[in-house]
């Protein structure tokens, strides 16, 4: 019976990804009904692939409790489309809701719950469960948290038979953008892109000091900017790059934990991001390619620092690379580089002033175009299918996730919640900016762990990034601020899951990579200050201060790798890495006086060690 139902799921997903390619080339439906289709399929497919207990997949009663909440998404995703007429002219809470209507809705709840806890995990699960028991019960509670209350009637009302919660802008982007661009990734990876990513960096950085870790920083990038998924990247990367690390010396922590930060990073490097940066569109009004430009100096200084952290761990533990007859020559591996044919068109597209939902059709077309140049990369009918078929396995986690991030959105509106965040975050405003920033950091950690990062922002977007506007944050640094604390929970303990996936194959202790992670992110961890107090690095500025402020940020990129790593050309003294850190900081922070102290610091240690190093 479970055979069976894996022949289904592969027609749903399939059945999924077809739908996105139609709407991709026709035009999209009504908003309302776009969604709630795209999510129906979705969430049969949650039910069909994901057994309620994989221990006992088998068993007669969980395929039938699996088949069961299958239709029972159908039935209440199809009441919408049946009915979408009347679903549009209601008066929003003023309308009844009837017992029928009730029991749908409630039910929608009830799957949306299941299907996190499938998919997700617990982390996101029990946020969503919580915040539907917070709008309930906001008349029981204390203090700051209390609200008026709503009843469940109103809840499925609002966030079941309306437009503004479940069917939101989250969701609308998952069933729009994100969808095209998770075919994209998948029909671009069907033609074997990802070992040419991995010959490029091979080739690239092989030979190097500390080769292998360096591979997997410059492979991840360009995985990164395909897919935006960090866990995802982890396990299409990490199979090669972890056992590589391992077989040259470094500690199996520290290989995990390299492949966990350079995955990470994916979700912060244009074009794709991942979903964020839709949603961001969405929500700002700010043209993606505007975000795109923008977010790329940010993105190319956390992996430049990724890479000098990993370089000053070689050198200080006299790691070598890969011996040559390791390494493909760079002339060999590409061979294949047509394959970014795609890349380089969807960026020519979007700068033609095409929307990214058509730049992503076209993307499409040209991956499957240009897999025919040559044979080895030629899409077949069969991986043609199949890259269909993980497509629409691939967005079934965006789906279920931006409903409950509409749950989410939909409870901040009914009960007030962002007014309130955003009061207190302003009221620490009175005292320094630094406050709020270093405030809306933490909650963006935190409700990131666990969590896809696309989630974790929309929530800070709708809590703090408001209030950092207000306080004079410009509207794009703000966003990009929440955007990098989201995405960075992915190697933040305790619930660090790049970090995590990468100690899984690299046989490690997932605390101590996870601690490990963080440490190599942690020039990510400075990088959303950087542009906060110096928006030049996101292009804002003349020409003249944006090439100043790449300059300082980098010199600020290696003083603060060197500082945590002790080394810069010899091994450093705890004074030097003191010095090191603290002109990194200074460095960081925009002013002349301060660009004057960063430089004399680093311009200090850099000559202390150079006569060490010459006097070997």
């Amino acid at each position: 019976m479970r055979k069976r139902l894996a022949c289904v799921a592969v027609v749903v997903s399939v059945t999924l990804s077809l739908f996105h390619l139609y709407t991709g080339y026709f035009g999209v439906f009504v908003a309302l009904m776009q969604r709630a289709f795209h999510l129906m399929l979705a969430m049969v497919l949650v039910f069909l692939v994901f057994p309620a207990s994989k221990k006992h997949a088998d068993h007669p009663l969980v395929i039938v409790l699996d088949v069961l909440c299958a239709l029972g998404s159908v039935a209440c995703l199809g009441y919408i489309m049946l009915n979408y007429d009347y679903i549009v002219n209601r008066i929003g809470l003023a309308s009844p809701v009837s017992a029928g209507e009730f029991v749908l809705g409630m039910g929608m709840f009830a799957f949306i719950l299941e299907a996190l806890r499938r998919t997700t995990g617990w982390p996101l699960m029990i946020v969503t469960l919580c915040t539907l028991l917070y709008t309930w019960a906001g008349a029981y509670l204390p203090g700051i948290f209390a609200h008026r209350g709503w009843s469940w009637s109103h809840m499925v009302a609002y966030m079941y038979l309306d437009q503004e919660a479940i069917f939101g802008i989250p969701l609308g982007v998952s069933a729009t953008y994100a969808a095209l661009f998770i075919l994209f990734g998948a029909f671009l990876m069907a033609t074997g892109v990802g070992d040419f990513f991995n010959d490029v960096a091979s080739a690239l950085t092989g030979k190097t000091r500390g080769g292998p870790a360096k591979i997997a920083v410059v492979s991840s990038a360009m995985f990164g900017t395909v897919s935006g998924s960090p866990v995802g990247d982890v396990y299409a990367s990490g199979v090669f790059t972890i056992p590589l690390m391992k077989s040259l010396g470094y500690r199996p922590h520290f290989a995990g934990a390299v492949e966990a930060t350079a995955s990470t990073g994916g979700a912060l490097m244009p074009p794709v991001m991942g979903a964020i940066a839709f949603l961001m569109a969405d929500i700002t009004g700010i043209p993606y390619a505007s975000i795109a430009l923008a977010a790329a100096i940010p993105a190319l200084l956390y992996y430049f620092s990724v890479g000098m952290m990993v370089h000053f761990e070689a050198c200080r533990y006299d790691l070598k690379g890969l011996s040559p007859d390791r390494v493909p020559p760079l002339r060999q591996s590409l061979r294949d580089s047509h394959l970014l044919i795609p890349l380089v068109g969807l960026v020519a597209v979007l700068g033609m002033g095409y929307t990214t939902f058509r730049a992503a059709f076209i993307a499409i077309l040209l991956a499957v175009a240009v897999s025919f140049f040559r044979a080895r990369t030629r899409l077949t009918w069969r991986s043609g299918f199949a890259a269909l078929d993980q497509a629409g396995r691939d967005m079934v986690l965006i789906a279920t996730a931006t409903a409950a991030a509409g749950i989410i959105a939909g409870s901040v509106a009914l009960t007030g919640l962002g007014l309130r965040f955003t009061s207190l975050v302003l009221s620490f405003g009175k005292v320094s900016l630094i406050l709020p920033l270093i405030l809306t950091m933490f909650a963006c950690l935190v409700l990131g762990m666990g969590v896809p990062g696309a989630v974790a922002y929309l929530i800070a977007a709708t809590l703090a990034v408001p209030a950092l506007v207000e306080l004079g944050v410009q509207p794009m640094a703000a966003h990009l601020f929440a955007v990098y604390y989201a995405v960075l929970s992915n190697v933040t303990p305790p619930v660090a899951m790049a970090a995590y996936a990468g100690a899984s194959i690299a046989e490690a202790p997932m605390m101590r990579t996870g601690v490990t992670a963080t440490k190599l992110a942690l020039t990510g961890f400075v990088i959303p200050f950087m542009f906060v107090y110096g928006p030049a690095l996101l292009l804002r500025g003349e020409p003249v201060e944006v090439f100043w402020a790449v300059v300082t940020a980098t010199l600020g990129v290696i003083a603060l790798a060197a500082g945590l790593e002790g080394w810069l050309l010899v091994l450093a003294t705890w004074p030097e890495r003191a010095i090191l850190v603290g002109a990194a900081f200074a460095l960081i922070k925009p002013g002349l006086a301060t660009d004057a102290l960063g430089l004399a610091g680093f311009v200090l240690v850099y000559a202390l060690q150079w006569m060490r190093f010459k006097g070997k």
